[in-house]
Formats: C-alpha cells, sequence, structure tokens
C-alpha cells in the first residue's frame, strides 16, 4: 500500500509524463505552420523537449527526495512556537506582559459590551414595561463602549506599528524604545476602564431607583391617580399573556411558589370577570327597553372598573417580578473586578421579601373587590308613580 507521500509522487510523475507528451504535439502543430526542413525541424523538437523534459524531471526529483525531518525537535517547534517571535501578541507576553494582560482586559470588556447591547435589545422587546430603564442602561454603557473603542483601537495601532519595526528593523532597540510607550498605553486603558466604572455606578443608581419605584409601588390598595389629572386613575398597560407567561415560567423556575398563587388567583378572577362582562353584553344586545339598557349600563361600569382593578393587582405583582428577573440578567454583564453594591443588594432583598408578603393581599383585595360587585345588586324600580287624581 502506498502511504499519502508515495500516492502524491506516483500522481505527480503520471502529471509529468503527461505534460510532456502534449506539450510535444502541440509543438509539432504549431511547427507545421512553417516551412522547414525535416531535419531543422526535428532539432527544434528535440531542443525545447529535452529543455522542457530536464526542468520536469528536475523538479519532480527534487520533490521526491525531499523528507520533512521527523525529529523530536522539528514537532517541538512546529506545535509550540517561541514566544515573541511568530506574532505581535507573542511579542508582547515577553516584552510587556502587564500592558498585554491590561490590552486583553480591555479586549473581553468590549466583546461583553457589545453582547449586553445585543441581548438588551431582546430584553426590552419581551419586557416593553420597563423599556424606560432598559434605555438608561443603554445610554450610560454606550458612551463607557466609546471610550473603550477608542483607548482600545489607539493601543493596536501602536502595537501594530511596534511589530513592523521589530519585524523589519532592529529588534533590541526597537523594544527598549517602546517601553516608555507601553506605560502611557496602560495608562490610556486605566483610564477608558475607571470611566467606565463610572458607568457602572450610574447603572446601580438607575438600579436603586428602579427598585424603590416599584417598592412604593407595590404598597398602593388601588389605582392610583394620574399625576396630571387626580380626578382620573393613572394610565398603566396589562401585561400580554405572553409576557406573562414567561415570567410564570421564571418564577416556576426559582419555585416561587407564593407568587404562583397569587398570580392564579388574579387569572382565575380576570377570567370570571371576563365571563360575567359577556354575558352582561348580551342581555344588553338582547333587550329593546331603554329603561332596563341603562340599568344594565351601570351594572357594565361597575364589572369594567373591577376588571381593571384586577388586572392592576396582576400587574403589580408582575412589574415587581420583572424586576428581579431583569437584575438577574443584568448581573452577567457586571465586571468581574467591581464589588457588588451593597444598598443595590439591601434593596433587592427588600423587595423580595415585600413582594412575598403583599402578593398574598394584593389577590385577596381582588377577590374582595369581585365580591362587592356581585352583591351590588340593587332593584331599580321600573313601576312609574302613580298619576295624580284630580
Amino acid at each position: 500500500m502506498l502511504n499519502s507521500h508515495g500516492l502524491f509522487l506516483a500522481i505527480l510523475w503520471l502529471l509529468a509524463g503527461g505534460g510532456i507528451f502534449v506539450f510535444a504535439r502541440w509543438l509539432g502543430r504549431v511547427l507545421d505552420k512553417f516551412p522547414l526542413e525535416p531535419d531543422t525541424r526535428r532539432l527544434i523538437m528535440i531542443g525545447f523537449v529535452g529543455i522542457v523534459l530536464f526542468g520536469t524531471l528536475n523538479f519532480v526529483w527534487r520533490i521526491s527526495h525531499y523528507t520533512p525531518q521527523d525529529t523530536a525537535d522539528s514537532v517541538i517547534d512546529s506545535e509550540t512556537p517561541a514566544i515573541g517571535t511568530d506574532d505581535a501578541n507573542g511579542l508582547m507576553q515577553l516584552h510587556y506582559p502587564d500592558l498585554q494582560a491590561h490590552r486583553q482586559n480591555l479586549k473581553e470588556r468590549r466583546a461583553a459590551l457589545l453582547n449586553f447591547f445585543k441581548d438588551i435589545q431582546l430584553w426590552a422587546q419581551a419586557s416593553p414595561h420597563h423599556i424606560t430603564f432598559l434605555q438608561s442602561l443603554i445610554n450610560i454603557h454606550w458612551k463607557s463602549q466609546e471610550d473603550l473603542k477608542e483607548a482600545d483601537e489607539a493601543v493596536d495601532l501602536s502595537v501594530q506599528e511596534l511589530w513592523i519595526h521589530y519585524s523589519t528593523g532592529e529588534g533590541d532597540y526597537v523594544i527598549s524604545r517602546f517601553k516608555p510607550e507601553a506605560e502611557i498605553l496602560v495608562e490610556r486603558i486605566r483610564d477608558a476602564q475607571r470611566f467606565d466604572n463610572t458607568g457602572f455606578k450610574a447603572e446601580q443608581t438607575e438600579v436603586q431607583d428602579l427598585l424603590e419605584q416599584t417598592q412604593r409601588q407595590l404598597a398602593y390598595t388601588d389605582i392610583p391617580a394620574d399625576p396630571k389629572d387626580r380626578r382620573k386613575p393613572q394610565a398603566f398597560v396589562a401585561y400580554t399573556p405572553e409576557n406573562r407567561k414567561m415570567l410564570v415560567d421564571w418564577l416556576q423556575q426559582r419555585q416561587e411558589t407564593t407568587l404562583l398563587n397569587a398570580l392564579s388567583q388574579l387569572d382565575d378572577n380576570q377570567h370570571q370577570i371576563t365571563t360575567k362582562l359577556q354575558q352582561l353584553q348580551t342581555f344588553m344586545q338582547q333587550t329593546d327597553n331603554r329603561a332596563l339598557y341603562e340599568a344594565l349600563q351601570k351594572v357594565i361600569a361597575s364589572w369594567q372598573d373591577l376588571s381593571r382593578y384586577n388586572q392592576y393587582a396582576d400587574y403589580q405583582i408582575l412589574f415587581a417580578a420583572e424586576v428581579g428577573l431583569l437584575l438577574e440578567k443584568l448581573s452577567v454583564y457586571h465586571p468581574k473586578h467591581i464589588s457588588p453594591n451593597p444598598r443595590t443588594l439591601s434593596l433587592i432583598q427588600q423587595l423580595h421579601d415585600s413582594l412575598l408578603q403583599t402578593a398574598p393581599e394584593i389577590a385577596r383585595r381582588a377577590q374582595i373587590r369581585r365580591a362587592e360587585v356581585e352583591r351590588s345588586y340593587s332593584p331599580t324600580s321600573f313601576i312609574p308613580p302613580p298619576a295624580k287624581r284630580r
């Protein structure tokens, strides 16, 4: 059996022979176009074919007699190139390890931020109730990303210039000349990292504000008034079935039984309210009596108010739970060298404890409200007052 090297040589010999034969045929056709004597034509053919044959045989012979050195040294050299001679990163690691370490940290942080910007867009799609909060995080970290990018590009340019001069000039001289520049670049990276840390502090402020806002929202026993018009309830957007399912699935993974029970009660409450409203709408469509129609309108208004109240109760629990979900996602992108903010951790724990304590009460109040509406019937007198007798 031929090994791969032998097979390659056999194919090479066949190609060489075929190539010479094709060349001879082609040259013969070309010479036929000229009025040459047979001897002259024969000499030209022998000369050109001989030159090609000699060159081809010489090339194939060199290839066939070349064998790679399978020594231990050659294997080591091919698998583990000497640091500092084969690439710029190796040179940096060998002569400027501090700069290379800072440079690597800078690139890792930039990559993490780029992934963060991609993920936060997905978070915003899945959690539209928190778009304002998420947008503030984008604004904060975008400034950090721009500064880190500027520092990274400046350092890369200096390293590329160093590598070019090291590769083409006096290596030792280039290395010594770059040392002051390396110190400057390290400081530039540190400046960018300090600015990034400032962004983390600004992020923590936003997180703390959100936690405090959510804590206050949990304390409401009714839909709060609109700040612009105290006579109207504050507008809010109920969670869609898709958003709600996502949060319920997350709570199930965390085995938050207390919250799941409260949400289940509110969901059942909402189904019953919706059914009653549909029944009332059917009755209204069936009646032709104006007096009865107006009486049913008042009943429907009561059930509609109850529906909004139940949705807001559901909203209170889901909004607070979603804050926990977003902070869990956000923690993955926190710089490893920065310790968690103690006040933030305290507020997170306070909100979780408050949610566990408040959620059952929120669900209970919604059920009480429904019972009140169900018992709000007061007979309407449709009998006209007796006419006065003269």
